[in-house]
């Protein structure tokens, strides 16, 4: 007979009491209280709206608050084709406006809502806006009223920069002027100590820096000296930008001098501060900046200190210099726009800037990608030197690139590995080729791959997906030495490898604005290059991202405490003839991610037993997945049959949804068992929380579709498929055709039919706690 696990049942009544009888926390703003925040702003701005279209005015700036709050509402994700936009919109295009501060605010509304449809007003506003642009290069209020200043000028760039990003025909001289003249006038106003003032002779200001900063960014992108050029052929390594000596000087008052409190160096303009603040972080790819995570910390400020949620504003605490609705908009663009997901972050590492060769490359490939999947993505830069393995899982893709030896520390080290493992994917190149030597970092790195991986990085056949995750490339058409290498991972790749320099490319390679003539050839190279950097970060991703404030689940090996299994948990994996073992990191992480939850006494041993053996009815619960055709000996089935009449419960996946594998363990189980499998009804208990697991009766599942000129990844919610078999009227086996494995050991793999990660565990303890308790 099986050794029944009483110890269990009273672990879980122990918990249970301790869970209900815990005491209230003081924890940190999560993801859901941002969104209802941002709803709430949502509907109170509805709320105001007036019955042509507008909302209450400030005075001296016509249909300023009116543009102001439609952007808002756009970037929130509030659809331009309801009637309230609708309304909105139809008022601000009636509107022919005369002040930098509305155009430009006018201008961004109408980008954000159709530029296709409002081609012919946004032109219209460049126009005017290049046409008030001082001769010191920046803007006043409009038609030359005032000598310009610093807030005026930043937001007539706001909406020149987002012309530009919808394709405004402005030519490229007069792109040139604008941003060649801006770029002047933005260096002469930095004070020395990298702040910026609103006169030009005050000391620095927190709302001015960050204007400076995104000012800097705009007309530097464009126009400054890059450390790629191309004449007749692509070369890689030559001058570095201007203005990046200016922006980290800006940062880095902006860092000594930060708060989300009030407007650093003033006590006033709060949520206009909050709104450059949250562009200086985003443009820039910081999380941090010095030591503050920025937009953590201003959403703290906003949601649990200034909304309020009675009326469903944002208010500051201080003296207000807008109105309610005026306010409450430059509070909820922080909170959207900064919270856009997180697509790629670059490594820093080491003392020099060996890692930031081509240093608008990730910024570049972001808004090449956010083109191709049509959203609005972000990117960042983090410190390896400084990073958690909870901070690098921020990001579900690192990128790291270099010429020479990184020489990282075994702690360093460690974190890389411990990355990947726990679902993190490293996107490396060596910049080299074209007049870059890289080849030291690529020694380096292809060592310390098999050091952590035990693995080295294998050549990528032509037909896996990654040459097509998104569109296809045809690796074969690639310059020689030029390919893609990865290490293995179970179902997916862990590690990506391109030998040559990417950056340089995608630094040449611009997403919108004036785009140089190059040589026959060199455009189409470029255009390669990008699409590799795209199909990475499709088949990295999946196109899943973790939204910014959710926190990182690090999975930690369960330490066996005792000398005996007496007492403990463990769940052994079956061996077989069908890849028994080749996702074996997948129960393990499975009950390390059940000890977080459910913390009784357990191991995560990994543990691989065969079938015929006596030891098989010391455990209540054993697994079994694989891949391939599973054929079991007479030996193996009369076991497997006494063992579950006796009480055993078997617990099964197919290991990346493998056909062959679902087959051959259906007819396997009916040898067996002497019956089919059935489909597990979608009300059983074991979707409920009923035996203190998770409500998995809506769970998402990743259907990919590899079939054509690229991967179409299908996603629906709906319950578990799962499938069972009971002896003695008691469930004995549980099933799962689409994948768990691949999903637990590192996470859901774009060509895997199965769930995605955080499903997968939940369903997997789910199964586990069912079985224990059943």
């Amino acid at each position: 007979m099986i050794r029944p696990f009483t110890e269990f049942t009273c672990y879980v009544t122990i918990l249970a009491v301790l869970t209900l009888a815990a005491p209230a926390r003081a924890q940190q703003v999560t993801v859901a209280e941002v969104d209802k925040t941002i709803k709430e702003s949502i509907r109170f701005l509805l709320a105001g709206q007036l019955p042509d279209g507008g909302w209450p005015e400030f005075t001296g700036y016509p249909s300023g608050v009116s543009a102001l709050v439609t952007l808002a509402l756009l970037q929130s994700g509030v659809d331009p084709e309801s009637p309230s936009m609708s309304r909105a919109l139809r008022h601000l295009a009636e509107r022919e406006l005369d002040m930098v501060y509305t155009v430009s605010l006018q201008t961004m509304a109408f980008c954000a809502a159709n530029p296709t449809r409002y081609a012919a007003h946004i032109e219209r506003n460049a126009k005017w806006l290049a046409e008030q642009q001082e001769a010191h290069g920046g803007w006043g209020y409009g038609n030359h009223r005032g000598g310009g200043d610093p807030s005026n000028s930043q937001f007539a760039l706001l909406a020149l920069h987002e012309a530009q990003r919808t394709g405004t025909r402005l030519s490229p001289a007069e792109w040139k002027q604008i941003f060649d003249k801006a770029r002047t006038y933005w260096e002469t106003l930095q004070n020395q100590d990298g702040s910026f003032s609103y006169n030009g002779q005050s000391t620095g200001l927190g709302s001015m820096t960050c204007a400076g900063i995104a000012s800097l960014i705009i007309v530097g992108s464009q126009f400054d000296q890059l450390e790629a050029s191309s004449g007749n052929e692509i070369a890689c390594c030559g001058g570095q930008i201007e203005n990046e000596d200016r922006i980290r000087r800006a940062l880095k008052w902006m860092g000594d001098n930060f708060s989300v409190k009030s407007n650093p160096g003033a006590n006033a303009f709060h949520l206009y501060y909050l709104y450059a603040l949250e562009r200086a972080g985003r443009m820039t790819g910081n999380r941090f900046i010095g030591k503050h995570d920025w937009y953590r910390e201003g959403v703290e400020q906003i949601v649990r200190v200034i909304f309020d949620p009675v009326q469903g504003s944002i208010l500051t605490s201080g003296n207000m210099q807008g109105t309610t609705h005026s306010e409450t908009a430059f509070g909820l663009l922080f909170l959207a726009k900064g919270k856009r997901q997180i697509v790629v972050s670059r490594l820093k590492y080491g003392n020099d800037n060996d890692w930031e060769h081509h240093a608008t490359a990730i910024q570049n490939l972001t808004s090449h990608t956010e083109q191709a999947w049509k959203r609005e993505l972000a990117w960042q830069t983090i410190d390896l030197t400084q990073a958690s393995v909870a901070d690098l899982l921020e990001t579900p893709v690192l990128f790291i690139s270099g010429s020479r030896a990184p020489n990282f520390s075994a702690a360093e080290k460690e974190r890389l590995r411990e990355y990947v493992e726990q679902g993190g994917f490293i996107f490396a190149e060596a910049n080299h080729g074209n007049g870059c030597n890289g080849r030291e970092f690529e020694t380096y790195f292809s060592k310390l791959v098999v050091e952590l991986f035990e693995q080295p990085l294998e050549k990528i056949t032509p037909d896996h997906p990654i040459w097509f995750a998104e569109s296809r490339v045809n690796p074969n058409d690639l310059k020689d030495g030029a390919w893609l290498y990865g290490v293995q991972t179970c179902c997916r790749l862990g590690v990506v490898y391109f030998p040559n320099s990417l950056t340089c490319r995608w630094e040449l390679n611009l997403p919108y604005g004036i785009k140089p003539t190059f040589a026959d050839g060199i455009q189409s190279e470029l255009d390669t290059a990008t699409k590799i950097g795209i199909n990475v970060l499709a088949y990295a991703t999946g196109k899943e991202l973790k939204e910014k404030l959710d926190t990182v689940t690090i999975l930690e090996d369960v330490v066996q405490e005792t000398s005996t299994d007496r007492g403990l948990f463990v769940l052994p994996v079956l061996r077989h003839n069908a890849g028994a073992d080749e996702a074996p990191r997948a129960i393990p992480n499975l009950i390390e991610w059940m000890d977080k939850e459910n913390p009784f006494q357990m191991s995560s041993e990994k543990r691989l037993i065969d079938i015929v053996t006596s030891e098989l009815r010391e455990y209540r619960v054993v697994f079994m997945h694989g891949r391939g055709e599973l054929r079991l000996s007479e030996a193996q089935r009369e076991t497997l049959r006494k063992y579950l009449h006796d009480g055993g419960f078997l617990f099964a996946d197919a290991i990346c949804a493998d056909e062959q594998f679902v087959t051959s363990f259906r007819r396997e189980m009916g040898i067996i068992l002497g019956d089919e499998l059935e489909r597990v009804p979608d009300t059983h208990p074991m979707y409920s929380r009923k035996f203190y697991g998770y409500d998995v009766r809506q769970v998402e599942v990743i259907d990919p579709d590899t079939s054509g000129e690229n991967i179409i990844s299908v996603q629906r919610k709906g319950p578990p498929m799962l499938e069972f078999a009971s002896v003695n009227n008691q469930v004995a086996v549980v099933f799962s055709p689409l994948d768990l494995s691949c999903a637990l050991e590192s996470r859901h793999s774009l060509q895997c039919r199965g769930y995605i990660r955080p499903d997968a565990a939940k369903i997997g303890i789910n199964v586990v706690l069912f079985a224990l308790q059943n």
